[in-house]
């Protein structure tokens, strides 16, 4: 099991947005989450690791907290996400729920679906790249 300590982390910062987003999720899916992820290579951009029920998102290389997922709620994750724009640059919450389903699909190794996800997710970015 990965712990907060097996990496460089930071605190979330106090500028922060929170939204909720319906998936659920087996217990046995919790339990594989519960194990986290620690990078093994430098391509690797997240750490995630478990703890009093959240799953916390840091970047690999800066050690920020990008997400806290309260996953205490069956049927519901309630998203907390770094709005700091020095730490962290996307500012649309949909966007958001496209990747926290594809970090979650990531720990699940579902990445089936993972291709689509960032297709919507790179085409809601140049859409406001473009406006």
């Amino acid at each position: 099991m990965v712990k907060k300590t097996d990496w460089k982390t930071e605190e979330m910062p106090e500028q922060v947005e929170s939204f909720v987003m319906e998936r659920s999720l087996t217990d046995s899916e919790t339990e594989y989450i519960k194990e986290g992820h620690r990078p093994q290579e430098m391509e690797d951009k997240w750490f995630m690791y478990y703890e009093n029920n959240t799953l916390f998102i840091h970047r690999s290389w800066t050690g920020y907290c990008i997400y806290k997922i309260d996953l205490s709620k069956q049927g519901e994750l309630n998203v907390t996400v770094n709005r700091n724009p020095e730490q962290y640059k996307e500012n649309s919450v949909e966007n958001d729920r496209i990747m926290v389903n594809i970090l979650i699909n990531q720990l699940l190794q579902r990445n089936g679906e993972n291709a689509e996800l960032m297709k919507r997710y790179l085409a809601n970015k140049n859409k406001r790249d473009d406006a």
